[in-house]
């Protein structure tokens, strides 16, 4: 399982809902610290948790900014990708491939930045 800090999981032990506060380790393996809704830390086992809800980074106006621009340039590789195989003599199913090549290649590296700058998980 992999966990954030910061993601919502329930134990299932006694049912409680906690949030994900860290990891600490152990002679005996990792333990997950988790912040229970009266304040207090309780450390557990992974395998004792269920996950709930990831945590997310609430929507701001520049990472809203960021996205369209994104979709934007996707949409303008993909007509560009799709005049220059028109360009080239191709039929249209080789066209509208080519289009949604250049579509999904930029979309991908878009998807890329934002799994790189998201939030960390460690395996537990």
């Amino acid at each position: 399982m992999q966990l954030a800090i910061g993601d919502v999981v329930r134990d299932r032990g006694d049912m409680a809902l906690a949030t994900v506060a860290g990891l600490a380790t152990n002679a005996e393996g990792n333990l997950v610290a988790l912040q229970l809704s009266g304040g207090g830390v309780r450390l557990t086992a992974p395998y004792d948790l269920d996950l709930v809800a990831r945590y997310s980074h609430p929507t701001t106006a520049a990472r809203t900014i960021r996205t369209v621009i994104a979709l934007l340039v996707s949409v303008a590789a993909a007509v560009i990708g799709w005049q220059a195989a028109q360009e080239s003599g191709v039929e249209w199913p080789m066209a509208f491939l080519t289009g949604l090549g250049s579509y999904t290649a930029v979309k991908l590296a878009f998807q890329l930045g934002l799994r790189l700058t998201g939030p960390r998980r460690f395996r537990v």
